[in-house]
C-alpha cells in the first residue's frame, strides 16, 4: 500500500471516529480526536467520558477495524521497505557479477529471437548479459540465473553497466529497426573492436545498421524463407546441418576458432598444426583477417593471428581444443 493511501485511509478512519464521539456521545471536537485516537492506537487509556450501550458496540467495531487497518499499514510498510532492501542487494550482487566478466556477450533485447540467441549461447556455456527496458522480463531472467540490465540499451550509461568495454560482442534485437540503429552506433563508439550483430527489417535498415558500425545484420524473413526454398530443394542437406548446429545428442559440431597471439597454431600451416592429427578436426573453411573467407583450405596455408578457422568435429575434441588454447 502507498503512503499516501495509508494517509488518507488513517485520516478517513479518524474522521469517523472524531464524528460519532462528537455527534452521538457528546464530547468535545478535540475530547472526540483525542478517543479515536487511543481507540483505533489501542493504547489502553480510559474513555474521555462513560459511553452510551450505542458508544461501546460502536467502539468495539472501531477498534477492530482500526487495528486491522493499523496492522495492515505497517505490514504492507514493512514489505516495501524489505522488497527496497532486497532489491537493492540483488542489483548491487547482480553489477558486481557483471563487473567481473570478461569477452562476455551482450544480448540487447530479450524477446522472442533474443530468448533463442540467449539458449544457444548458454548451450555453448558462455557468459551472456541481457540488456531489455521491461520490467516483465526480469522474473524470467531471474530464475534463469542470467545477469540482465534494466534500461534501454541506446542510452551510453546502460552499456557500460553492461560491461561493453570487456565485452566480445554484442546482438542489437530490439523491436524497431531505429531502436537497433542508435544502439549499434552507440555500442561502436563506446567499444571501436566489439563485434556487432543487428536484426532488421529490410534491405534499406541493412545498409544504415552496417554504416552505422555493424559488422553483420541478419534479416529474419530474408534469410528464414531462403531456409524454407532450400529445405524444399534439399531437404537432407538442411537436416544435415540442423543436426549439427542445434540438436545435443548428435556428438558432431561446427565451430569456430580465432587465432591469438598465443595461440599453438600461430604461425604454423593447416597440415603441421595438428588440427587433425590431434583433435581429429577438419577445416572447411578459413577467413583471413580483413579478407573473403577462402573454403577448402590448402594444407600449406599459414595461420596467422587474427584468422578465423571454421572447424567441424566431435563436441568433446572441441572442449579439449579450447581448453588448451586458454592454457589449461
Amino acid at each position: 500500500m502507498r503512503p499516501r493511501y495509508i494517509v488518507l485511509g488513517l485520516t478517513f478512519l479518524l474522521g469517523i471516529g472524531t464524528l460519532w464521539y462528537h455527534f452521538m456521545e457528546g464530547m468535545k471536537l478535540i475530547d472526540a480526536l483525542y478517543m479515536s485516537v487511543i481507540t483505533i492506537t489501542t493504547v489502553g487509556f480510559r474513555e474521555v467520558k462513560p459511553l452510551s450501550p450505542e458508544g461501546k458496540i460502536f467502539t468495539i467495531f472501531y477498534l477492530f477495524l482500526g487495528l486491522g487497518f493499523i496492522s495492515y499499514s505497517f505490514f504492507s510498510m514493512g514489505e516495501r521497505i524489505f522488497e527496497g532492501t532486497l532489491k537493492n542487494m540483488l542489483e548491487r550482487r547482480k553489477m558486481k557479477e557483471i563487473e567481473k566478466l570478461r569477452d562476455h556477450y551482450i544480448i540487447c533485447g530479450f524477446g522472442r529471437m533474443g530468448r533463442f540467441v540467449v539458449r544457444e549461447l548458454l548451450r555453448k556455456k558462455v557468459s551472456v548479459v541481457v540488456v531489455d527496458s521491461s520490467q516483465d522480463v526480469v522474473g524470467e531472467l531471474r530464475e534463469k540465473g542470467i545477469p540482465y540490465i534494466l534500461g534501454d540499451a541506446r542510452l551510453e550509461e546502460v552499456l557500460v553497466g553492461a560491461g561493453i568495454e570487456r565485452a566480445r560482442a554484442i546482438a542489437c534485437l530490439l523491436r524497431s529497426d531505429a531502436d537497433n540503429l542508435y544502439t549499434v552506433f552507440t555500442a561502436r563508439e563506446l567499444n571501436p573492436d566489439i563485434f556487432v550483430v543487428s536484426r532488421a527489417e529490410d534491405e534499406i535498415s541493412c545498409k544504415k545498421l552496417l554504416k552505422a558500425g555493424a559488422d553483420k545484420v541478419i534479416l529474419p524473413y530474408e534469410e528464414g524463407g531462403v531456409k524454407i526454398a532450400h529445405t524444399l530443394l534439399r531437404p537432407t542437406l538442411l537436416e544435415f546441418f540442423d543436426l549439427i548446429i542445434q540438436k545435443e545428442h548428435v556428438p558432431l559440431e561446427v565451430d569456430e576458432l580465432v587465432i591469438t597471439p598465443s595461440s599453438q597454431f600461430l604461425g604454423k600451416t593447416l597440415k603441421d598444426s595438428g588440427i587433425r592429427q590431434k583433435y581429429g578436426m577438419i577445416a572447411i573453411a578459413v577467413r583471413k583477417k580483413g579478407k573473403n573467407i577462402i573454403f577448402n583450405p590448402e594444407p600449406d596455408l599459414v595461420l596467422e593471428e587474427g584468422d578465423s578457422l571454421i572447424l567441424i568435429g566431435e563436441r568433446s575434441m572441441f572442449e579439449k581444443l579450447f581448453k588448451d588454447e586458454l592454457g589449461g
